[in-house]
């Protein structure tokens, strides 16, 4: 799966990996959440597939129910701009007013709202 563990602040997903394939893949980093006792998780760009970000295939939602049943913080670094799918926008949109998760333009911002 390719994760980095910082410990004290939260499970990092190595950039440039995608690393949820699968609800096992879900599963096991939620638990690598768990083994690091953090509830903090980060997904630099590149980390989630194409497929997060087309609403239609319900990973987007299954992530965040998800992160949401067992209470993890989680930031994304991606362009919103450049998704094309405008519901997905709208979504993430609508998930920046919440606490869950978080889509940013940077790694710093993410690590920031994180921490926040």
């Amino acid at each position: 799966m390719g994760l980095i563990l910082r410990t004290g602040t939260g499970v990092y997903v190595s950039p440039g990996r995608e690393v949820i394939a699968s609800q096992e893949d879900l599963l096991e980093l939620i638990g690598l959440c768990g083994e690091a006792g953090t509830d903090r998780l980060l997904f630099p760009g590149g980390s989630l597939p194409e497929d997060y970000f087309d609403l239609s295939t319900g990973l987007a939602g299954e992530l965040g129910l998800k992160l949401s049943t067992y209470r993890i913080k989680a930031a994304v670094v991606v362009d919103l701009n450049a998704v094309p799918s405008r519901r997905f926008r709208e979504w993430a949109g609508e998930c920046n007013r919440g606490r869950e998760i978080h889509f940013c333009l940077s790694e710093e911002n993410a690590v920031e709202w994180l921490l926040a």
